[in-house]
C-alpha cells in the first residue's frame, strides 16, 4: 500500500473547545519547505489549534531529511498578549528532530498589517530556542534562505 501524504491540513479541521480561534492556519509541504498560510489576526487558541494541526500533519508526512518551515502573513499578523505568549510556550517545547524544522522564515509584506509590531516577538522566540529566523518581504527571498539552510544540514 502506498504511504498517504496529507496535502495540506488547516486549523478550520481541528475541534476546539472552549473559546474560538481567531485566525487561521493551512499547513502544506512543499519540497524540503513546510509552509503556513496565516490570515490573522491571532489568538491563544489559534495557536493551540495550529500546533494540533501540525503535529497530525508531521506526523503522517515522514519527510526524509531536514526541512524548513516558512509563515506566510496574510492580511493581519496581530496575536493578543496571551496569543503571543502561548505561542513562545508551544516554540519552547521539545520535539523530536525529525518533528522539528532546521529553520524559520517569516514572509511578512509592507500590506500586512501588524508585521512591525509582531515581527520583532517572533524574532525573539525564535533566539530563544536556538533556530535560524529570518524576517523577509517576499516569499521567493525567504525560500532562497531556508533552502539553503535546508542544504547546509544534509
Amino acid at each position: 500500500m502506498k504511504n498517504k501524504r496529507p496535502a495540506k491540513i488547516s486549523t478550520k479541521e481541528v475541534a476546539v473547545t472552549g473559546f474560538a480561534p481567531h485566525g487561521v492556519i493551512e499547513i502544506f509541504m512543499e519540497g524540503d519547505v513546510l509552509h503556513y498560510e496565516c490570515t490573522g489576526p491571532f489568538n491563544r487558541e489559534a495557536f493551540d489549534a495550529m500546533a494540533v494541526a501540525q503535529m497530525a500533519f508531521l506526523v503522517n508526512l515522514k519527510h526524509p531529511g531536514p526541512w524548513a518551515s516558512i509563515a506566510i502573513g496574510r492580511e493581519s499578523v496581530m496575536s493578543s498578549p496571551d496569543g503571543i505568549q502561548r505561542y513562545s510556550e508551544l516554540m519552547h517545547t521539545k520535539l523530536p528532530p525529525e518533528l522539528s524544522a532546521v529553520a524559520t522564515a517569516f514572509v511578512i509584506g509592507p500590506d500586512v498589517e501588524g508585521g512591525a509590531i509582531m515581527g520583532p516577538y517572533f524574532a525573539k522566540i525564535y533566539a530563544e530556542i536556538g533556530r535560524p529566523f529570518k524576517l523577509f518581504t517576499t516569499l521567493g527571498e525567504a525560500m532562497q534562505w531556508a533552502q539553503s539552510i535546508v542544504d547546509a544540514s544534509r
